[in-house]
């Protein structure tokens, strides 16, 4: 019992780090658009998925690898790669090459499309340009002069915008595209990826996870859009290990499945809430409010695991789900404020396609466990199971509390 507690607390504790592992992805944007009787596609990627490729974390007496563009560096035994500003003032092309080769795009005959690179642009955190629209990517990609006051800066905060034009038949619309990019040790273990369609006179948005080394297929529909951000939704609660410790504490309190479907929707309909809210701008703008947003989840689950070990549920632990999903909700939304237009076109089926997305996941997890306890419940394990499982959560959302607390505070007083 001991050692199937131990590793739940460790299966929690890898997303300790933070609730949200959305925010420190390597991202990858691209907008679509028909100029001049051509396709050209604006490119924004974070340096290390630019040039990562092939580069692997080194044994802890070895030399730290090169990777193109970049300055190996070991600080306290961790490897670091930093921006090499020289050859990226000197030679940005380079990079803008580096995205062309690195993406494939084809027709619905299969062939590849021809590209050339127009412009590209490398720019530091801090001194990032809006990407919401065809406008606003292509003045991003327009080259501008390295700021002097940044003098040295971690790789992962570093952006590369390129346009770059392909030779389109007219009237194509359907589109595959696949990448050869990796980040490497260099950046995140995942990748999103938002792609918009301005080919149809609006925007289609799909919002895809990965590599995307495996073909995806572009085509101007806002219902494929649509289910792109429904998987988004799914995804977000399958890699949320908050999410995951509190779906536990759910299935657990519940006393049959109507019971858990309606607190899940409870959390559901607190997500949506807040996610628009945060989403629209609608949310305080102190420094303090982020990190309160992560204590809080913390607190939840504590609250939503001590309601299941004393059997108090009812509306008193529905009203702890909705707060939950109140919380959580702008945890998220600052993300999704990052990548999509707050004034696009299409932007409530992306958030509408993301929440039911939400729910599904929820559901699926919540089932997969209430399945799970329901099989051991004729037998003699069922009860120790379920204090070992709740005593991981309260565990895991204790040193999330512990560890987030001081962040608020700094955070108000500074």
């Amino acid at each position: 019992m001991i050692r199937l507690l131990l590793a739940l607390v460790l299966a929690l504790w890898t997303g300790a780090a933070g609730a949200h592992p959305f925010l420190t992805r390597n991202l990858r944007v691209l907008h679509l658009a028909e100029e001049g009787g051509r396709l050209v596609v604006y490119y924004r990627l974070t340096l290390p998925l630019v040039v990562g490729a092939g580069i692997v974390p080194p044994a802890p007496d070895a030399p730290v690898p090169a990777a193109p563009y970049t300055i190996p560096s070991r600080e306290s035994g961790a490897a670091f790669w930093y921006a090499d500003i020289a050859r990226i003032v000197a030679d940005p092309a380079g990079l803008g090459a580096r995205i062309l080769a690195g993406h494939v795009l084809r027709d619905p005959d299969g062939a590849q499309l021809t590209g050339r690179l127009l412009s590209v642009a490398v720019h530091p955190k801090g001194y990032v340009p809006p990407f919401d629209d065809v406008p606003q990517a292509r003045a991003a990609t327009r080259p501008v002069p390295w700021p002097r006051e940044v003098t040295r800066i971690d790789s992962g905060y570093v952006l590369v915008d390129a346009a770059i034009a392909y030779d389109l038949a007219p009237g194509v619309r359907r589109l595959s595209l696949a990448s050869m990019l990796s980040p490497g040790a260099l950046g995140e273990a995942g990748t999103v990826n938002l792609i918009v369609d301005h080919r149809a006179g609006g925007a289609v948005f799909y919002r895809i996870g990965g590599l995307l080394a495996d073909p995806v297929v572009i085509a101007p529909s806002v219902w494929e859009g649509f289910a792109s951000f429904v998987g988004g939704g799914i995804e977000h609660i399958l890699e949320g290990a908050d999410h995951l410790a509190f779906l536990i504490c759910l299935v657990l309190g519940a006393g049959g499945l109507g019971a858990l479907a309606s607190r899940i929707t409870g959390f559901t309909v607190g997500h949506s809430v807040t996610l628009a809210a945060g989403f629209f701008g609608v949310v305080p703008a102190g420094a303090w409010f982020a990190p309160s947003v992560e204590a809080a989840i913390a607190f939840s689950i504590l609250l939503a695991a001590l309601a299941t070990l004393t059997g108090r549920g009812g509306p008193g632990l529905f009203l702890v789900t909705l707060s939950l999903g109140l919380v959580h909700g702008f945890g998220f939304s600052a993300a999704l404020r990052d990548l999509l237009a707050a004034d696009g076109p299409n932007v409530v089926p992306a958030l509408a396609g993301f929440n039911v997305g939400v729910e599904l996941g929820q559901l699926a997890v919540g089932l997969s466990v209430y399945a799970a306890f329901r099989f051991l419940r004729d037998g003699r394990a069922d009860r120790p199971a379920r204090l070992v499982a709740v005593g991981a959560c309260m565990a895991v959302a204790a040193f999330w509390l512990i560890e987030r607390v001081p962040v608020v505070w700094a955070a108000a007083v500074g």
